[in-house]
């Protein structure tokens, strides 16, 4: 079998070069290998906080070594058929096609499957004679085509078929060993959460793999709940603790869903949204459940009893000690990288008030950064605060005013450095003069101002 070499890449230390910059720990944390407890009645043990989130892309690096090496034959869209040399990771493929060196890695949104082409080429190729089969990266807008070619010998048609097989099996492994990379340890759950009111009446509830964008591949804990009032619902959280609920999709009689046809894929749809399951078995699971939602909303089925609601989840839960849904899977690293939240800076850089004063004294490592980019300015803010140089007396109308009853003193409201430079050419202190940097920093709309970058480079941005 396949599994054992390619978990051994991952988790072995033998297959795992030092450089490489995944580790469990970043991506699942520090107790990524610790199981859930079972403990249905309670809320239960999140070990991760916030959304579980992936670069989906398909330019990330392909870990280990190849699993898998051969000469194939790329079938490509312009009817050119070539012979290329294609290796299979533990976590995507690679071949050199027209002297370049293309890699694409995996995502839970891969899907491969046998096809038949029925065509001859302009240059007299015959595809029929190729046992071919396609790698679709169908959020990426990818679709590759391999083939093997048959030999002439009795034997030739069989023997490609054998080989076009284990292509086909491989490819399927590692796209399901790295759908499975992603998910924390979990059991599918049929029991509410006592401290939850709106988990009483749950069906089933696990995590899937949701597809955002391009980009972008989260793993979010799915709640299915019965009819009610004509409609069921599939609820979306953060995590199995379902404090934070992300969106509702509501299953109406009209709403589609369906699987996607590949080989072991486990990836389906409700509605607009693009799912992936940890297993096969899983992914049947989800379907036939939400099915029969759909068809008991058709049938304008009334809203289940306590009773029935009981009986709906022996029912899922049999299933799913049949279908081994739960088996426990072997730990391993995250195999996409770890997708870190754009964080939104507020318009005024961290640290500092409304009027632009510092609103806290800055740690004795970052004051020496501070002094240095804005020369000493901010010094002279500190006192400003308490004692503002008096108005001039003769230089056009003076900027807006306002009072601060906090502090019982007139201050300006949001004036440039440079109007106030320009305002003031002799009221202003020797020691305030406005340098190069605090200007620059003080322009409309410019966030890069020297005193951010200094902020920042002192972890006071951008933690």
């Amino acid at each position: 079998m396949l599994a054992t070499p390619l978990c051994r890449c991952i988790c072995g230390s033998s297959g795992r070069s030092s450089s490489d910059p995944f580790d469990a720990s970043k991506a699942l944390g520090e107790d990524s290998r610790t199981e859930f407890e079972d403990t249905p009645s309670k809320s239960p043990k999140t070990h991760h906080r916030g959304v579980l989130s992936y670069e989906a892309t398909a330019n990330q690096p392909l870990r280990g070594v190849p699993i898998r090496e051969e000469p194939l034959w790329l079938l490509s869209s312009d009817e050119e058929v070539c012979s290329v040399n294609v290796s299979l990771y533990v976590n995507g493929i690679s071949f050199k096609h027209n002297g370049q060196e293309l890699s694409f890695s995996f995502s839970p949104f891969v899907l491969v499957r046998n096809c038949k082409f029925q065509a001859i080429t302009r240059d007299g190729i015959d595809l029929s004679a190729f046992k071919c089969f396609k790698v679709s990266m169908f959020t990426q807008g990818a679709c590759f085509y391999f083939g093997v070619r048959e030999k002439s010998d009795p034997e030739g048609a069989q023997a490609a078929e054998d080989e076009r097989s284990r292509w086909v099996l491989d490819i399927s492994r590692a796209i399901r060993l790295v759908t499975q990379s992603l998910f924390p340890s979990f059991d599918i759950s049929c029991d509410s959460i006592a401290e939850v009111p709106q988990t009483h009446t749950r069906l089933m509830a696990g995590y899937l793999a949701h597809h955002d964008d391009a980009e972008c591949t989260s793993v979010l804990y799915c709640e299915l709940h019965p009819q009610c009032e004509d409609r069921g619902r599939l609820i979306i959280y953060e995590n199995e603790s379902c404090e934070d609920c992300l969106r509702e999709i509501l299953i109406t009689e009209r709403s589609t869903c369906c699987e996607k046809v590949g080989i072991s894929c486990s990836c389906f749809t409700v509605e607009e949204h693009l799912f992936s399951a940890r297993s096969l078995a899983e992914r049947k699971l989800w379907l036939r459940a939400i099915s029969n939602i759909k068809v008991k909303v058709q049938n304008r089925a009334p809203s289940p009893t306590v009773e029935e609601t009981k009986q709906y989840r022996m029912a899922i839960d049999d299933h799913v000690q049949s279908s081994g849904c739960n088996e426990k899977q072997a730990a391993m690293d995250a195999l996409l990288r770890r997708r870190q939240k754009k964080v939104d800076f507020p318009a005024m850089p961290f640290g500092y008030s409304e009027n632009g004063f510092l609103g806290f004294d800055p740690p004795p490592e970052a004051l020496d950064a501070i002094r240095e980019a804005t020369g000493e300015l901010l010094r002279t803010g500190f006192a400003v605060e308490e004692s503002l140089p008096p108005e001039p007396p003769d230089v056009g109308d003076p900027p807006d005013v306002g009072n601060d009853p906090a502090r019982g003193a007139t201050r300006p409201q949001k004036i440039q450095g440079a109007q106030a430079a320009k305002q003031w050419p002799e009221q202003l202190p020797a020691c305030a003069e406005p340098g190069p940097d605090v200007t620059a920093a003080s322009q409309p709309g410019d966030q890069q101002g020297s005193a951010s970058k200094a902020l920042e480079k002192n972890g006071l941005i951008g933690i």
